[in-house]
């Protein structure tokens, strides 16, 4: 009763009330795997690595023969850059279930996040070769995504069958946006159109609130960060590394940009970490009995030093430790100001794109997360309008660093604009960040298929092919 209470708060994210609930069996059955399963899927959520690793690990011990906690701990040892350590923990895994697709998909997503395309490819393949089951729609999606097809030999054909095969919506979901790229890629834009309609449509059903919720929550991150506020900085602060964070609207770029940083010789990355929001402001909420953003009137020099640690955690998991560490999770322009306040020596870079291009690449694409303003145009031109209003608000304040660069001239005069951002930064532009595509470091993003390979501008005009159904659309809504 008390593991089905907390696997039901883990599941709805509340994660404190969950940990209380693991923490209490562990007291009664210190062995219980479960428990510690569930206390290192906590740690993984928050980014304590580390932590997950130990409790994972234990998990696995008392749980040999199931594949999820194995899974998990192949994420751990990801996170604590150990990507050895989790092939290790997925080739097992596979070898524990070796006519289970499941194991394989695992294994072939790392290949796929580490670069490895062709055993990728390889691995996905077999795993498809197992049979039906729930995770083939995901299978085939990765499958389409790497594009190694035409038109005499494609998945279109697994894809319909399996969608008579289920009628679970977010299959069903998965395989819609699948059958979209193929046909897309198939160039057949009417039928790539109407799967990406009724791909968005059905994410819609499994979102659970609007954008509009979020105008009040927009209206409180500027009444809170006031000129006054983020001019109290300590101006005096200054830290052995440069905290370097890239900003802006999902599908703008910022995982190019990112590659291209790292690659120069004064950067490492972070990667898309949740630290500021999930860690630190969480922290701040706690100790102050405040939400964000009003916690941020109730902060003390005390605090400020002791969630600045938080941060500083994090920013210890980048390998090598470099001058700048790069965080480029574009949703942080929520929190710059709180940044600022922790790090006044922190540097913003804003990241745009042309509008159409953005929506119709956020409509076209996959994201796992059901927020509404990734599958409906309408509702993505909410989010980009309240992420411009507070944009303009951070824009007005003159302590805070903020450089903004296009998309469209990153790709079309890249050694320009990477040389004027890295002056901004105190750098000077080097050849290898051309050569970000050779990079074995891991992604994890949506543009882990195509950051492998050398910069090109065909993204800038793609969504163009549909301009005439997209706008209607826009229309419409």
């Amino acid at each position: 009763m008390l593991l089905t209470k907390a696997n039901q708060l883990l599941d709805q994210n509340k994660l404190k009330e969950a940990e209380f609930h693991y923490k209490t069996l562990l007291k009664s059955s210190p062995e219980n795997g479960d428990a510690l399963f569930g206390l290192g899927r906590i740690a993984l959520r928050l980014e304590r690595f580390d932590a997950a690793v130990y409790l994972l690990q234990k998990a696995c011990e008392r749980l040999p023969k199931m594949l999820e906690p194995l899974h998990a701990l192949a994420d751990a040892f990801n996170g604590v850059n150990s990507p050895k350590d989790a092939l290790t923990v997925l080739e097992y895994a596979k070898s524990l279930a070796i006519n289970n697709p499941e194991p394989h998909y695992y294994l072939a997503q790392h290949y796929l996040t580490y670069g490895d395309l062709n055993k990728a490819h390889t691995t996905f393949a077999h795993a498809l070769s197992m049979g039906l089951y729930p995770v083939t729609a995901y299978i085939l999606f990765e499958l389409v995504q790497l594009g190694r097809f035409n038109k005499e030999h494609n998945y279109v054909s697994n894809l319909h069958h399996f969608l008579t095969q289920t009628n679970n919506l977010r299959l069903k979901m998965v395989c819609y946006y699948a059958l979209a790229k193929s046909y897309d890629a198939l160039e057949d834009t009417d039928q790539a159109f109407n799967y990406f309609v009724l791909a968005n449509k059905l994410q819609r059903k499994l979102s659970n609130f609007n954008t509009d919720d979020l105008a009040i929550f927009y209206d409180e991150i500027i009444k809170c960060n006031s000129n006054t506020l983020i001019s109290s900085a300590d101006k005096q602060f200054t830290g052995n590394v440069t905290p370097v964070f890239i900003i802006g609207m999902p599908r703008s770029g910022s995982t190019l940009l990112e590659q291209m940083l790292a690659n120069h010789s004064q950067f490492s990355s972070i990667g898309e970490s949740t630290s500021i929001s999930n860690n630190v402001a969480a922290f701040l909420e706690q100790k102050t009995g405040f939400a964000y953003p009003q916690c941020l009137n109730h902060l003390t020099h005390e605090l400020v030093v002791q969630a600045r640690e938080i941060y500083i955690t994090t920013l210890k998991t980048a390998t090598p430790i470099k001058p700048f560490i790069i965080n480029k999770l574009p949703s942080n322009y929520q929190s710059i100001g709180l940044i600022h306040i922790l790090f006044p020596n922190a540097k913003f870079i804003n990241l745009t794109r042309d509008f159409n291009a953005t929506a119709f690449s956020v409509f076209s694409n996959y994201f796992a997360e059901n927020e509404p303003y990734f599958c409906s145009l309408v509702e993505f031109k909410q989010y980009h309008a309240l992420y411009e209003k507070l944009m303009i608000h951070w824009q007005t304040i003159p302590a805070l660093s903020i450089y903004n660069i296009n998309y469209e001239e990153l790709v079309t005069n890249p050694v320009e604009q990477l040389t004027s951002l890295l002056q901004f930064l105190g750098c000077n532009f080097e050849e290898s960040s051309l050569a970000f595509y050779k990079r074995n470091a891991p992604v994890n993003t949506l543009s882990k298929h195509a950051i492998r390979k050398p910069i090109n501008n065909t993204a800038i005009v793609k969504w163009e092919r549909y301009k005439t159904p997209l706008l209607k659309l826009f229309d419409e809504s």
